[in-house]
């Protein structure tokens, strides 16, 4: 007995001292020393290009093994170019990932020839901020309730893209009664016109934006939100009594195809890396960027800067993209008829 508890204790002595050699961590003497490019699929400069750079600040310190990252900038065809390069280009060691722009879901379910890849089976990691987009009215319009948009018109300033597109597309598949004045050049022009006269709103701005750029005009009272436009509530509209548009809808073909267009807006900054890396090291990736979006400094930088940051998880991204390319054919088929008549 005594010489079974000398050897216990000479054991625990050992330990204790270091005797025996640290569990070795696979995924971590993996990136020790190594470099991540993570791939921007636009400039410098823009939305995607600063949300990255802002993560990768802080997210390199929660990946085992510390490694560096560095920004890499592939603009082209509207963001396929870097999808596809991560999709069969890039190794799948851990080494590349990438933020997306989150139409590439809709490309892919309008059969675009240029996709080369199912955004299904890419490695997503996690979604950094949840979007909506609004109407918001100025002048005597802004005393508009949210049901006057589907019984009266409304005259709004469009830009390119959202603000174009989602009022046509909420014209046919909602109802709603816009009439679009185009040909500004940035959504600052169209506030000048709101402030002006000249149009009474504007409609598919992006409230991550509008939240910043529109500031001003919200907190003067010359501009109000007047809906929210999502499939799921956005908190800091819910605050603020925003009514919510799937609730004013009813039930239908039109409606999930709106859906399907909209889901898309839920995972507004997604990451992902290519198909095929290996499990431990996607996991620890997606660890690292979960742990990234709740440390303290990062979320008061955010704050300061604007930066409205919102976590998703990857089984919620491939969740929203099976809705859209898993829904019923007619609903399918109609989201991308819409799509098209809106210039997507």
């Amino acid at each position: 007995m005594k010489t079974t508890i000398a050897r216990l204790l000479a054991l625990a002595a050992l330990t204790a001292a270091g005797a025996f050699p640290a569990r070795a961590d696979p995924v971590a003497d993996f990136y020790r020393g190594k470099q991540i490019s993570m791939i921007v699929p636009s400039g410098v400069g823009g939305g995607y290009d600063l949300y990255t750079r802002f993560l990768v600040r802080y997210l390199g310190k929660y990946i085992p093994g510390q490694p560096s990252i560095v920004v890499k900038n592939m603009p082209g065809a509207g963001g396929l170019t870097a999808a596809n390069n991560l999709y069969s280009i890039a190794a799948p060691d851990g080494l590349t990932m990438g933020i997306f722009q989150n139409t590439v879901t809709l490309n892919q379910l309008a059969a675009m020839p240029s996709v080369k890849f199912d955004v299904r089976n890419f490695s997503w990691i996690g979604n950094m901020s949840v979007a909506s987009t609004i109407c918001a009215m100025s002048g005597a319009a802004k005393e508009a309730k949210a049901q006057d948009l589907f019984s009266r018109e409304f005259v709004v300033g469009a830009t390119s893209g959202s603000p174009n597109m989602i009022p046509l597309i909420l014209n046919n598949l909602a109802g709603t009664k816009f009439k679009i004045v185009n040909g500004y050049v940035s959504t600052s022009n169209v506030q000048l016109a709101m402030e002006s006269g000249e149009v009474s709103g504007m409609c598919g701005w992006s409230w991550d934006g509008a939240r910043v750029n529109g500031r001003d005009m919200f907190s003067r009272d010359s501009a109000r939100v007047v809906i929210d436009i999502a499939i799921q509530p956005q908190p800091e509209l819910q605050k603020m009594g925003v009514p919510f548009l799937m609730d004013m809808l009813p039930e239908g073909e039109n409606k999930e195809a709106l859906k399907v267009i909209l889901s898309t807006q839920v995972y507004n900054r997604p990451f992902a890396a290519p198909p095929g890396v290996p499990a431990d090291r996607l996991a620890a990736l997606r660890k690292a960027f979960a742990e990234t979006l709740e440390d303290p400094e990062f979320k008061t930088e955010a704050e300061k800067l604007g930066l409205d940051v919102a976590y998703l998880p990857p089984e919620r991204i491939l969740e929203l993209i099976n809705l859209a390319l898993g829904a019923p054919p007619k609903v399918q088929a109609r989201a991308v008829e819409e799509l098209n008549k809106a210039g997507f």
